[in-house]
């Protein structure tokens, strides 16, 4: 059976979740002789150098999303004119993106292109594409885009309810997700849920001696919280929490990785006199630099629609403090995988109970490792995107 080509689309250019999970796919459902992958990106950056090591067919054409956050302030006709303002910039995107359809097109055609996969509901002209060339349009919705980032759509929700009921198939990464699009469209059987996979069922077998080596390394009790810096993940909640586990169990440590907005979390961390054992360690590509020396991992972001780097603790072994939010719940049992919190004062108790008890951490990171291995590998997530495709290129 002949490889499907098939182009997928992703709008930025950095290696989080994301993008790490799209570069997965492609890289499996192409290593199985299933698709002849074209990936197009918004932005140049460590995502495509990625692709590249990859040597996988790709090119870079500057596309604009069509979700973004509109603050408003002042007084009435202050907030008119941020509205006029907001409405031209909406317009300005569409017309970056009628000339990029333009090109992508172009490219599309000249590949051969058999099905369009869109990588993020922040992604508008998917559907569009797909309809141009005639075929096929499966949208991967990885976020929960209005409860978690509070974003507006160009041309309003009505845009994006046409375009969701039009997808030939819409893959979750989470029933809270399904549960998001049904607000939408309640009506539908193309909504398929596919977690991330994170990790082969041989590469968890891999892991098996670092998941019980890190108890034994560290009088210390590192915590870690991964992911782009921004007010939605929850990394200023996060430093004060540990500043009120710190105070009393002075043998810990917190691990923040990742870049974006840092200037906040770097006050606050200079305010409470934490640059001691507050490590801002900025991107990193392979995440498991820090965490191989972690004990347990914060997802401090509330309305996670899943939540990649959740998964890639549980893989190793690491219990998971979360907020009781979006998919979350979904992925750690609270008491026997890791710690459910909604309140600040429930996160610090959380902090504590694990850093004070190694043996119940471990426990859970135990716990948690076997359910990744049972639900969350790449293989499973592979083989059920290759039989959407099938079923797509079949019909």
């Amino acid at each position: 059976m002949k490889p499907l080509h098939v182009l997928y689309l992703t709008h930025y250019a950095d290696l989080y979740g994301a993008n790490r999970s799209l570069l997965d796919l492609v890289v499996g459902l192409r290593d199985a002789g299933a698709v002849r992958p074209f990936v197009v990106s918004a932005a140049d950056g460590p995502f495509v150098k990625a692709l590249q090591r990859s040597a996988i067919d790709h090119a870079v054409v500057p596309f604009a999303s069509w979700m973004h956050k509109q603050i408003y302030s002042g007084r009435m006709h202050h907030r008119l004119l941020q509205r006029m303002r907001f409405r031209r910039a909406a317009r300005m995107r569409d017309q970056l993106n009628a000339e990029a359809m333009r090109r992508i097109e172009a490219l599309a055609r000249d590949r051969g292109t058999g099905l369009v996969h869109t990588n993020s509901a922040v992604i508008g002209i998917g559907g569009l594409l797909a309809r141009s060339l005639h075929v096929p349009h499966v949208w991967h919705i990885r976020e929960l885009p209005f409860l978690h980032y509070r974003f507006k759509v160009d041309g309003g929700v009505r845009r994006y309810t046409r375009e969701l009921r039009q997808a030939d198939a819409l893959i979750a990464l989470s029933q809270a997700v399904v549960d998001d699009t049904r607000h939408w469209m309640p009506k539908g059987d193309q909504v398929h849920i596919i977690p991330n996979g994170i990790i082969t069922a041989e590469g968890w077998q891999l892991r098996e001696r670092m998941a019980a080596d890190r108890w034994n390394s560290d009088d210390t009790f590192n915590f870690m919280l991964a992911g782009y810096f921004h007010a939605s993940k929850g990394q200023l909640e996060a430093v004060r929490a540990f500043a009120a586990v710190h105070a009393t169990s002075p043998l810990t440590r917190l691990h923040l990785v990742g870049d974006g907005q840092m200037a906040p979390v770097k006050e606050l961390v200079h305010t409470l006199g934490l640059e001691k054992v507050v490590t801002l360690h900025g991107f990193v590509e392979d995440v498991r630099q820090v965490m191989d020396h972690a004990h347990a991992v914060l997802q401090c972001s509330h309305f996670e629609a899943l939540g990649r780097i959740t998964l890639e603790a549980m893989a190793d072994g690491l219990p998971v403090i979360g907020h009781a939010s979006g998919a979350t719940p979904e992925l750690v049992t609270d008491g026997t995988s890791g710690c459910l919190y909604r309140t600040s004062e429930e996160l610090v108790a959380a902090m504590r109970r694990l850093a004070l008890d190694r043996e119940e951490a471990q426990r859970m990171g135990r716990a948690g490792r076997q359910r990744v291995l049972d639900e969350f590998t790449l293989d499973r997530m592979l083989e059920r995107t290759q039989r959407i495709y099938r079923e797509l290129s079949h019909s």
